[in-house]
């Protein structure tokens, strides 16, 4: 495979020479001239070259929205269209009095071919984890000792080696019955994990072929129709079994009993690379009350990207990148901390994920501030996906910095001196890549008003393809993310819901601000095929994984997300629905909860009520602030806030009792002070005529957030 990526890197080092000899020989583009954009579409960054050289640029449509970053300065403008080009694998050709950037048809065919090969590897992949899950439950003693030490020596062990010992590490064997029943201490009965791993090794053949195709494979003791009994030597998972009281320890553990309804979902993110679960359980009832529906979450992630290792356009990029026994004499050791001719770059604030630290960046971030400490021209491919931490990075050592920006990247070091970083397995973010003309007009609108408007949202969601929108679904957005300014959160929570809202026509949004119900039969096809969509959840309820025939409470998933947490209704409570309909409600801004912090991480949070339940009962608020205060006391570097929140409720039903809610809620941390917690103590004391509002108080119109 050595020669065949070496063969490849001949022929695009001969389609660059050729740009190279084009571009060079124009006069025109001789001039120095310097170039500092970060995350730039391709077709703006060709614009700005060509407004500083007169030449006209452009590139082909397809490429447009490419985005790049390029820090060169004083530089002749040919040498750096040309690194340009050599970058991305593309090719200048004369355009008139101009130049076009192109894709070469090699360049096109090889990125093609990974991406089919990408698919088949996903599917390789997950063949060997359900493999090595039959595998570990039957060597559970000597073999296991194998493959649960710490050692990193994997480099030269065959691809498929890392997915075996994840496996081994999250000892599947743990979820059998005969090993669960040796255990003393509850708390260490299986995780959902576990038990999705050990279903891998039991599952018939019919549910592998069909989660190998991309089907949902559901597993019940009270199986529904189409799902697959449970193996009777599979245990229910600790967190669906409710909790006992430990003498012993004076804390609740997860119950011993096992519950006698349970099942689980289990699904393949196929382009993704791991597979995911929802558990449901109702653990034994020893109250006569109505039993309460338990839920937990798994998920296990796979590696497929060692199976493309003999992918010659993987060994292409792996040959064209320079060995990091090779920087020393090319990267300084250390970095400059002050500039006269360009200010010290600043790393931008992101709004930080419910499940991201505060610390996170872009790699284009940290790449700025390495071409700024270093004069070294740098370009990159940028992705609003290519994140990066700097907790403990040392910015004043470039070679480390550079090291960190190579984790996640291809980095080479040319012969002119450039820096050129290329993304690895670029292909797989391209796919869900989202513009910058959509992210950058509501970083602003962001920026001006702290807050974005419902048709902000609704106009993403409805530009993005199936491809984007499965990205940024609830449960897969944990272990990825996207770094922008402005909540991205409300838009992952609602994105079916968002969807379902843009595919309506503007007299329809219209009839939205009535807050009345609207009938489903008025929708078209499309926009029903929508409102199912988004009457749905990810992954179906309980009443389609296991026969439910009695009444039972449960609390709402979505609302426990937004706001931190969510009281139980019971099903017998639910009004029966007469006709498919849906409504939109609008909540203006109130206080959600109030928080003490120090040095910007969260100590405690203190709950008044749900936004949409009705105003906060003004003896519910004096308990909270008292509390607040007392703590304050206990903790003189604490710092109070106040977390107000506004938004809207989408709801949706269907004969005979099918909703769905999503809260469409955004929040924003106002600081405060001792003094002023103080003062609105003393006023919650005086008696108000105001303090409980009319029914509709809570559904005034906001003059921005209300447009649709």
């Amino acid at each position: 495979m050595r020669w065949l990526s070496l063969w490849l890197c001949v022929i695009l080092t001969g389609q660059s020479a050729l740009a190279q000899e084009t571009l060079t020989n124009d006069p025109r583009l001789q001039t120095r001239i310097t170039v500092w954009l970060k995350m730039e579409p391709l077709r703006e960054t060709l614009r700005i070259i060509s407004k500083q050289t007169g030449v006209p640029l452009r590139c082909q449509d397809a490429l447009q929205h490419h985005k790049v970053s390029v820090f060169v300065e004083n530089r002749p403008a040919g040498e750096i269209l040309t690194q340009l080009a050599s970058l991305f694998r593309y090719a200048w050709r004369k355009d008139g009095e101009g130049y076009v950037l192109y894709v070469p048809d090699e360049t096109r065919l090889q990125e093609e071919s990974v991406l089919r090969a990408a698919r088949e590897a996903r599917v390789r992949a997950l063949r060997d984890v359900i493999r090595f899950a039959r595998e570990a439950i039957k060597n559970e003693g000597e073999v296991s000792k194998l493959f649960t030490d710490d050692s990193d020596s994997q480099a030269s062990a065959p691809f498929s080696e890392w997915n075996r010992r994840a496996v081994y590490r999250m000892r599947p064997w743990h979820a059998l019955r005969e090993y669960a029943q040796r255990l003393e201490d509850p708390s260490d009965l299986p995780c959902s994990d576990q038990v999705m791993l050990a279903l891998l090794a039991k599952m018939p053949p019919q549910a592998e072929r069909g989660l190998l195709n991309g089907q949902l494979v559901g597993f019940s003791t009270r199986p529904a129709l189409g799902v697959y009994p449970m193996p009777a030597d599979i245990v229910a998972p600790r967190h669906i079994r409710g909790f006992e009281w430990d003498e012993s320890s004076l804390e609740p553990r997860p119950a011993q009993q096992e519950p006698t309804l349970w099942g689980i979902w289990i699904r393949h993110a196929e382009g993704s690379g791991y597979l995911e679960c929802r558990v449901f359980g109702f653990p034994e009832n020893k109250s006569q009350g109505e039993p309460a529906l338990h839920r937990d979450f798994g998920r296990f992630v796979y590696d497929s990207r060692s199976y493309l290792r003999d992918h010659r356009w993987l060994a292409h990029w792996q040959a064209w990148a320079t060995p990091q026994n090779e920087w020393e004499k090319r990267i300084p050791e250390r970095a400059l901390t002050e500039r006269d001719d360009r200010p010290k770059p600043q790393f931008p604030s992101y709004v930080a994920e419910r499940y991201s630290s505060n610390d996170t960046i872009n790699s284009a971030d940290l790449l700025e501030w390495f071409a700024w400490s270093t004069r070294l021209p740098v370009m990159s491919e940028s992705f609003r996906t290519d994140m990066t931490s700097i907790r403990a990075t040392n910015l004043n050592a470039p070679r480390d910095v550079l090291r960190q920006l190579a984790d996640t990247a291809w980095v080479r070091l040319t012969d002119t001196g450039y820096v050129l970083r290329r993304v690895q397995f670029y292909w797989e973010r391209r796919v869900v890549e989202l513009p910058e003309d959509w992210l950058r007009p509501l970083e602003q609108r962001f920026a001006q008003q702290r807050w974005l408007d419902l048709e902000d949202y609704v106009a993403l969601a409805g530009r993005m393809n199936n491809a984007q929108a499965d990205y940024y679904n609830p449960e897969g957005i944990g272990i990825r993310g996207i770094t922008v300014r402005f909540p991205v959160q409300p838009l992952i929570d609602n994105l079916r819901g968002f969807r379902f809202l843009a595919s309506l026509s503007a007299a329809q949004r219209h009839l939205l601000l009535s807050e009345e119900w609207i009938p489903a039969e008025r929708l078209t096809l499309p926009q029903r095929q929508r409102f199912q969509e988004a009457l749905g959840d990810y992954l179906p309820p309980p009443e389609r994984l296991m026969v439910v025939d009695f009444p039972y409470l449960f609390s709402d998933d979505s609302q426990r997300r937004v706001f931190g947490y969510a009281s139980y209704t019971s099903t017998k409570e639910l009004p029966i629905a007469a006709r498919a309909a849906f409504r939109l409600r609008f909540y203006r801004e109130r206080p959600l909860w109030y928080r003490i912090y120090s040095e910007d991480e969260p100590i405690q949070d203190y709950h008044l009520s749900l936004p949409h339940k009705g105003e906060v009962r003004p003896e519910q608020e004096r308990m909270v602030i008292e509390a607040v205060l007392r703590d304050l006391k206990a903790s003189p570097s604490a710092r109070p806030q106040v977390v107000c929140c506004q938004g809207y409720t989408l709801e949706l039903q269907a004969p005979p009792a099918q909703r769905k809610i999503y809260y469409i809620f955004q929040q924003r941390a106002e600081p405060t002070d001792v003094r002023t917690l103080e003062a609105k103590l003393k006023e919650l004391e005086k008696p108000s005529e105001s303090a409980v509002p009319q029914n509709g108080d809570w559904n005034m119109l906001h003059p921005k957030m209300h447009r649709l």
